[in-house]
């Protein structure tokens, strides 16, 4: 089984180019909204009081608090996902699987597109083959490991 860690790091917003169609404008909106959430989902999180000296949290502890803001649209739905991709992905535990999802989602290498279909946002980050799928009303709908060739098909 592969391990898989993710880093808090992966959710900096480095501009990549300049802003211009609504699909870029879209992305780093995003992006900056994820960045600021897992800013304001670490802090309470951490334990961590002003004036007191304090070591840096687990890294796997800081990513589940850090990425875990979009969801499955029922827990029974993410227990589903997990069981079917988890192993494929690396993820122990159904709540490494949305954390992990999520670090996809707010990569900026990931690459991005709009599914005309239905509307769906897709992502995949080609450095690793990870596929994140978010329906329109933002709910994760599937994670799991395929190739570039399928995410451009879709």
């Amino acid at each position: 089984m592969r391990s898989r860690s993710h880093s808090v790091a992966t959710l900096a917003c480095r501009p990549r180019f300049p802003l211009g169609s609504a699909a870029v404008v879209r992305r780093t909106a995003r992006a900056l909204i994820s960045l600021g959430l897992a800013v304001l989902l670490c802090l309470p999180g951490c334990g961590f009081t002003p004036g007191e000296s304090q070591g840096t949290p687990s890294h796997d502890t800081a990513t589940a608090e850090a990425t875990s803001h979009l969801t499955f649209r029922t827990d029974e739905k993410l227990q589903q996902h997990f069981k079917k991709h988890g192993w494929e992905t690396g993820c122990d535990t159904a709540e490494e699987y949305l954390a992990a999802a999520n670090s996809v989602i707010a990569n900026p290498d990931s690459l991005h597109k709009l599914q005309a279909e239905d509307g769906d946002d897709l992502y995949f980050l080609e450095s690793t083959g990870e596929f994140v799928v978010v329906s329109p009303a933002g709910y994760i709908r599937t994670y799991y490991l395929t190739d570039r060739d399928y995410f451009d098909r879709q």
